[in-house]
């Protein structure tokens, strides 16, 4: 029922700053209104081939329940980028640096519009996904939310719809992780043991499938990238041997291998406890 293809992502973008002084700087300034308007007239329609690009480069990587992750990128008016950071952290490795990847494989980009003299803008664009792709699940989901800790009976009686609805698919394990927790609170001891073992078994399901789509996109092409996301897939499901033998694939591979090694003695930790 789910698969990469059936993600649901938004993508967002908000101009920051414009600064046609040689002077590079990577810090956005939010403190010109009128300045940012006036951007915004001008490259209303070039932000429209700029969201066009990047949502054909990105997919969102099936790694977490939800991301978000926050970029900010500066382009020349040849439409090359000259820098590019993540202001906003999905809080997950893969998912930062499979929305950096998409800005960087969308360029270049357009020229600006020729009646535009300026040398560079700054542009702050927003990454966001969820495993739940079906727009009833996830209005039923928020709307269970919203009754949490208020009425839990209520709650637990709309997240029941939202797992009828998806039964049985591997992508809903963190569904009955939720019901697990409504049960508890409500008393219903049994129900909450065997919500929670439902959610582990899928949990357990979803990891390989996610191994299994790495591994398949690592036999396509032997990266270091690829080695990387496969390891923190073998990470996810706990598997720290595995997700250690990829990751020194990974650096053995590459000299700008930095985050590599953080993430390495990341996994290091995790497999001493």
């Amino acid at each position: 029922m789910f698969g990469s293809k059936r993600v649901k992502f938004i993508l967002f973008l908000v101009l920051g700053v414009i600064n046609i002084s040689p002077v590079l700087s990577d810090q956005v300034d939010y403190n010109q209104p009128p300045r940012r308007v006036s951007v915004q007239e001008e490259f209303g329609d070039y932000m429209d081939i700029v969201r066009t690009k990047i949502s054909k480069t990105w997919t969102p990587p099936e790694v977490i329940e939800k991301g978000h992750a926050t970029v900010v990128f500066k382009l020349d008016k040849n439409g090359n980028v000259l820098s590019s950071y993540i202001r906003e952290s999905s809080g997950n490795k893969i998912y930062d640096d499979s929305a950096l990847n998409s800005i960087r494989d969308a360029a270049p980009y357009a020229q600006f519009p020729s009646n535009v003299s300026r040398d560079f803008i700054t542009i702050q664009y927003s990454f966001d996904s969820s495993v739940v792709s079906r727009n009833e699940v996830q209005s039923l989901v928020q709307q269970s939310e919203k009754y949490m800790n208020r009425d839990n009976k209520m709650a637990l009686e709309i997240l029941n719809q939202a797992i009828k609805s998806i039964e049985g698919d591997p992508s809903s394990y963190f569904l009955y992780a939720r019901r697990h927790k409504l049960n508890k609170m409500l008393g219903n001891e049994l129900e909450a043991k065997q919500d929670l073992a439902e959610s582990k078994r899928l949990k357990a399901l979803y990891n390989q499938k996610r191994i299994k789509k790495c591994q398949e996109a690592l036999a396509q092409e032997e990266s270091p990238f690829a080695y990387f996301t496969l390891a923190n897939a073998y990470d996810l499901a706990g598997d720290y041997q595995n997700a250690l033998y990829n990751i020194d694939k990974a650096i053995s591979m590459t000299e700008l291998n930095h985050a590599y090694k953080r993430y390495r003695a990341e996994i290091v930790m995790k497999n001493s406890k």
